[in-house]
């Protein structure tokens, strides 16, 4: 006799989206049901007096809710016994302060993020606030953090003064830029610049010069390796390959979801894109 699986939710998670994000939303749902133990809701903003109101895959779902009743909405269908993350694919605004009073942490997810972007500040006010753009980031952040391990990379950071990446996504590119600027000491002095790339990849290299040393990641043509090379003055370029680490949705999201404190870096990493065009 078989004994029917249990699982216990452990976070609820609010998916504001509309349009073609919103079957994005729903395939990433059926993956973190089952793997991360969410409980999701899912809802469209519009201007329906009567939302429509239905159920897809163990997923709630609202559509056409008038923004000034998404509190209202979200505080009845969440668990106050979970914590609550809210994750905003929305265009507009409209609403997403106010989530933010609702949530214990609040996931940006917008094509244009330049809105939402200004926001940040009061946001984190209100919430641990992120941004998926961050969290693909998270590998390269990683790598770049490493190259400072090296004591003779440490030595030579006085020298560094340039700064360039290629991207796919130029908003992803000046969070990355941002972090770095805001990380490094008189990390405003680089000179940075950002080339458009036609591959579908958000960050294809990145490259620090200085007058000692280069410090150089890039992603490999299968897009699924990273290479990091170090080259000091005087020696010999030293390199490594890692993994890229999985991209797909679903597993940036729940890498948001482990994550529960305030993240200063990403603030100061906005706060410091704000000034690089």
């Amino acid at each position: 006799m078989s004994v029917p699986s249990s699982r216990s939710d452990t976070s609820t998670l609010v998916a504001l989206a509309s349009g073609a994000a919103l079957e994005d939303v729903h395939v990433a749902l059926e993956t973190l049901v089952r793997t991360s133990g969410v409980r999701p809701i899912v809802v469209s903003l519009g201007q329906q007096r009567q939302p429509v109101r239905s159920e897809r895959n163990g997923t709630a779902v609202i559509e056409g809710l008038v923004p000034r009743y998404l509190n209202n909405t979200v505080a009845s269908l969440r668990l106050s016994s979970l914590p609550a993350i809210g994750w905003w694919r929305e265009p507009s605004t409209d609403g997403l302060l106010e989530l933010g009073e609702l949530v214990d942490r609040l996931i940006l997810d917008v094509e244009d993020p330049s809105t939402v972007w200004t926001l940040v500040p009061e946001l984190s006010m209100r919430t641990a606030v992120s941004d998926l753009r961050w969290a693909r980031l998270t590998r390269w952040r990683d790598l770049f953090a490493q190259f400072f391990d090296l004591p003779d990379v440490r030595e030579r950071a006085a020298t560094l003064s340039a700064l360039s990446i290629t991207a796919g996504n130029r908003h992803g590119a000046r969070l990355l830029a941002g972090w770095i600027v805001s990380r490094l000491p008189e990390g405003e002095r680089l000179e940075i610049s950002i080339a458009a790339d036609d591959s579908v990849a958000a960050i294809r290299s990145l490259q620090l010069t200085g007058s000692e040393m280069t410090l150089s990641l890039r992603l490999l043509p299968n897009d699924v390796c990273l290479e990091t090379i170090v080259t000091l003055t005087g020696s010999k370029p030293v390199s490594r390959v890692v993994a890229a680490g999985d991209q797909s949705l679903a597993a940036l999201v729940s890498e948001e979801l482990r994550v529960r404190s305030r993240d200063t870096a990403f603030e100061d990493a906005i706060a410091a894109a704000g000034g690089i065009p």
